[in-house]
């Protein structure tokens, strides 16, 4: 009995020496959330961390990437076959493209002690720019109407129709934008802004208007420049 009673404590023993904690993600290493036309609003997402291991699982930091990425966790202590939440906020960059981001976490999990969570967003917004989505100006003449075009290209397969186009400011930029425009899917349109500055030095303006989109509800296109004196 006393023998068997130490084997018990022996297995015991080995078993807590031996048990370690796992962690998983229930996403894999990465959280995607796909193709999204919007980049205005941030991104959220709750994802779970599992400890699939046998012994408590503790987290000692979770650090985003950059600034542009929040993530506080409900919980730093996962027991075994527990979960944690993990609350992903994401400030989408408003650049077209694939963007992906990271979290660094440290534990005491052996084989992760040190791991990654990426997050990755691919920003497809409905009109696509060329070639850019701003006017960059130079050499603009007090007296003189400086004219850029831009092609906008619908990329959705619904109309986009432009409503209340405006300019500001009104007395030095115009365009061709007329409300009601119809753009039709996968079609474009060379938009035409006319600058006619009036007094010398850095300018700025903008470009902008409504659409009939839920999700891409508005459109500025900023306009920079440098008047550096008059028409001769």
């Amino acid at each position: 009995m006393k023998t068997y009673a130490l084997f018990v404590v022996f297995l015991m023993s080995f078993s807590l020496v031996f048990a370690v904690p796992k962690l998983r993600f229930e996403c894999g290493d990465t959280y995607d959330w796909g193709k999204i036309r919007n980049a205005e609003e941030p991104l959220k997402a709750k994802i779970k961390i599992f400890n699939d291991g046998d012994d408590t699982l503790k987290i000692y930091s979770v650090k985003p990437g950059c600034g542009c990425t929040a993530a506080p966790l409900d919980r730093n202590a996962i027991e075994p076959k527990g979960f944690a939440t993990l609350d992903v906020t994401l400030i989408v960059p408003r650049s077209p493209g694939s963007h992906t981001k990271s979290i660094t976490f440290r534990t005491n999990d052996p084989e992760k002690s040190e791991t990654y969570l990426y997050l990755k967003v691919e920003v497809v917004p409905p009109l696509k720019f060329f070639p850019d989505s701003k006017i960059m100006a130079s050499n603009l003449l007090i007296g003189d109407t400086a004219t850029y075009k831009i092609v906008m290209k619908n990329t959705t397969d619904e109309n986009i129709v432009v409503k209340q186009p405006t300019v500001e400011p009104a007395n030095a930029i115009s365009t061709n934008l007329k409300p009601d425009l119809v753009l039709p899917p996968n079609q474009e349109f060379v938009l035409e802004v006319k600058i006619f500055p009036e007094t010398i030095g850095n300018f700025s303006g903008k470009v902008k208007f409504w659409t009939n989109l839920m999700d891409f509800p508005k459109v500025e296109i900023p306009v920079f420049g440098i008047v550096t004196g008059f028409k001769k």
